[in-house]
């Protein structure tokens, strides 16, 4: 009986020490998963900007990036930086005429956030407010080449920004969330 019993338990180790020499030859053979791609974003925030006339535009820009605006040769920069608490920094420039030369000047440094709030510069009368400030846009979908887009409203005012909504166009990326005009 022990000599049965010794046959038995010496096949049962070789049959299991066989199986699991084959587990690992065949897991061996497998190709690893490919690695997950990171998916590089970056900040950005959507701004309403309803201007004194009554039309409107949506832009979505890239935190640190430049929104133009421009109307009757008249011309602003707003760069936007995210700051705690649900506001948005503006940084306001405005083109003068320097040495014969176009330049833009700063001259405003506001917060912003959910509510209106009024912004008069260069003849410009609008007011911003914060539409989301917790956007994340794929950064490689900025990296195409021409990446701002500019549309004019309905009354002819000219906004440029990395995705641009207004009550008369829409222009940017497939990202681009606008309703249709």
């Amino acid at each position: 009986m022990f000599r049965t019993h010794r046959i038995a338990k010496g096949a049962t180790v070789t049959l299991l020490a066989a199986f699991g020499f084959l587990l690992i030859t065949w897991a061996q053979g497998r190709s690893a998963p490919p690695p997950a791609r990171a998916t590089d974003t970056v900040k950005a925030v959507k701004l309403r900007f309803n201007f004194g006339n009554g039309d409107w535009a949506n832009v979505t820009e890239v935190e640190g990036g430049t929104i133009q605006i421009e109307k009757n040769g008249k011309k602003l920069q707003i760069t936007p930086f995210v700051r705690d608490q649900g506001k948005v920094e503006l940084r306001v420039s405005q083109a003068v005429q320097r040495d014969g030369k176009e330049v833009m000047q700063a001259v405003d440094m506001l917060l912003v956030d959910k509510s209106l709030t009024k912004l008069n510069h260069s003849n410009l009368p609008l007011s911003v407010q914060v539409l989301d400030l917790d956007k994340r846009l794929p950064a490689d979908a900025l990296s195409v080449p021409g990446g701002t887009c500019c549309v004019r409203t309905c009354s002819g005012t000219l906004v440029c920004g990395t995705c641009v909504c207004t009550d008369c166009g829409r222009c940017g990326p497939n990202w681009c969330d606008c309703a249709l005009p």
